[in-house]
């Protein structure tokens, strides 16, 4: 049975996900416009709990084929974003080749968000290792040592400091939240959760993510942009998960989105920002709602376009038939 509760989830992640990449919101006043983006960052970990969530619900959790879907995925994910990188490196074609084979290609795709799906490819070979090899508590305290070490990091980076861990724990917080959501689908304990204790803690949880970034930007001036992982981002989107699945609504318009088209407008919408910000004109470029508000329509429109009329390429971004 298709878990439309889930899907709204998935649907409110898009829109997470975008808050936090279509610029500052400069257009409202200071400092707001880094309130909503603070209090968008449970959307990432919430995509790496839902895809731990589904994994432990099917019948097989099949590495092989996850894998190779998800390697499917960025490799035509990166071959859309060579143009934008042609286009940046100014029409060098030398230096585009160079981009392309380069480790951080290798690394992360040809474009700065799809690190995500190579780090869930390292969540998912970790989870199967520490599933067949390291004891279920064990598994546990490292998953959570992780996420306090990256959110640790993620602190003294606002701070000022270089501290390139920082992304290499970014990488692998991917192992703990799809571990957790993994074991939060075998051992059934989203169904032990009621969805108002789910909601308080998701609403108490974000006004304590923006309570986070702002003290530590007032009482010790650390940078609230660049803030990416305050520690209640987690239970938020672990509450979330909880609200979506227990949550039994008829299929609409934002179920829908998120079944067909989430992890689509992951992949795309960056493509749509670069074209908003650099060929539309300034009324648009400078405005973050209105990127916001055209690009996730514009994002929906053309998958929409693709699954209906051109199912070969939808189904490319999608890793679907993939074995």
């Amino acid at each position: 049975m298709r878990e439309n509760g889930l899907d709204v989830a998935k649907f409110l992640g898009c829109i997470g996900i975008m808050i936090v990449h279509v610029g500052n919101f400069s257009e409202l006043p200071s400092p707001f416009g880094d309130f909503i983006r603070v209090a968008s960052r449970w959307a990432l970990p919430f995509f790496f709990l839902c895809s731990g969530y589904l994994s432990g619900i099917s019948h097989e959790f099949d590495v092989g084929k996850k894998i190779n879907k998800l390697v499917s995925i960025l490799f035509y994910a990166s071959i859309l974003y060579i143009p934008i990188m042609y286009r940046m490196l100014h029409g060098d074609f030398t230096s585009l080749l160079n981009k392309i084979i380069s480790g951080d290609t290798l690394h992360g795709g040809t474009s700065f968000h799809l690190w995500f799906i190579n780090a869930l490819i390292l969540g998912v070979v970790l989870t199967n290792y520490m599933l067949k090899n390291v004891s279920a508590k064990k598994s546990f305290f490292i998953a959570i040592g992780i996420i306090i070490a990256c959110w640790a990091s993620d602190v003294v980076k606002s701070l000022g400091y270089e501290i390139w861990v920082f992304y290499a724990l970014r990488t692998m917080i991917s192992f703990s939240l799809f571990y957790i959501g993994y074991i939060m689908a075998k051992g059934n304990l989203i169904h032990k959760i009621s969805n108002k204790v789910a909601m308080f803690i998701f609403l108490f949880g974000v006004l304590l993510m923006v309570l986070e970034v702002y003290f530590l930007h007032a009482y010790a001036g650390a940078d609230m942009h660049e803030r990416q992982l305050p520690i209640m981002s987690v239970p938020v989107a672990i509450a979330l998960l909880i609200i979506g699945v227990n949550s039994n609504i008829k299929e609409g318009i934002a179920s829908r989105i998120g079944r067909d088209y989430s992890l689509g407008v992951y992949l795309i919408h960056p493509f749509l920002i670069y074209i908003a910000i650099h060929d539309v004109g300034s009324t648009i470029a400078n405005n973050s709602s209105l990127k916001l508000i055209l690009c996730f329509i514009l994002s929906v429109s053309i998958l929409w376009v693709l699954k209906n009329f051109i199912p070969v390429f939808y189904k490319k971004l999608n890793g679907i038939g993939v074995r």
